[in-house]
């Protein structure tokens, strides 16, 4: 499967030009649209569990829509025996809605239904990648993942969300990663070529076992 390579110059010029949309945003509508949402940042992991397995990925990506019910059997087979956590990692430069979708995750995450969310991106990816608009889409899944939807439209444009992408980015790029997805286990990257149930399982087994 293809993997994409960031150009990390570019993604900080639009993150740029996204911090200065929400300033114009909350510039027109005034301090109780940037004051009216709770201030907790969205979660992300999943359970406290023995062992972390750590995901960057992007929503339009092909091969991590692919890899999403690999990881989904993983999480139902091990539960709270491995933390999962996925940081956002939208390739903006040639994923034209990968941002749009990572702000939509995110603003469910601020009311409880960031997985609820994640899941519903991944198992639509072919509905609406291609869609000239693709609010409406997002919009619908918000409902389906029991979001209100004035709140979830108001987070998506929100400083934090901004910052929370912006962050997950910088600290993929520390980290090395130059594609999607890229997994880690226990801060270990997993090759490509080994993002597969079956590896999944025996790399999880044999950490939980202590090997």
């Amino acid at each position: 499967m293809k993997r994409f390579l960031p150009f990390a110059i570019i993604a900080a010029v639009l993150l740029v030009a996204l911090v200065a949309g929400v300033l114009l945003y909350q510039s027109k509508t005034g301090p109780t649209a940037a004051t009216a949402l709770p201030t907790p940042p969205p979660p992300v992991e999943k359970t406290a569990g023995a062992i972390t397995l750590e995901e960057f990925g992007d929503y339009q990506c092909p091969p991590c829509g692919k890899l999403h019910p690999v990881l989904k059997t993983i999480k139902e087979e091990f539960g709270d025996r491995v933390k999962f956590v996925f940081h956002q990692y939208p390739l903006m430069q040639i994923h034209p809605h990968a941002l749009a979708a990572a702000q939509a995750a995110v603003a469910a995450g601020f009311q409880g239904r960031f997985w609820q969310m994640h899941d519903l991106i991944y198992q639509n990816q072919s509905a609406w990648t291609s869609a000239p608009d693709v609010q409406p889409y997002f919009i619908n899944y918000a409902r389906q993942a029991g979001v209100d939807v004035s709140r979830f439209l108001n987070d998506t444009v929100n400083s934090r969300t901004t910052t929370i992408i912006s962050s997950d980015l910088q600290r993929g790029q520390a980290l090395g990663v130059n594609s999607t997805p890229t997994v880690f286990i226990d801060g270990r990257e997993v090759p490509f070529k080994d993002l597969t149930l079956d590896h999944l399982r025996q790399e999880i087994r044999n950490r939980l076992d202590g090997g």
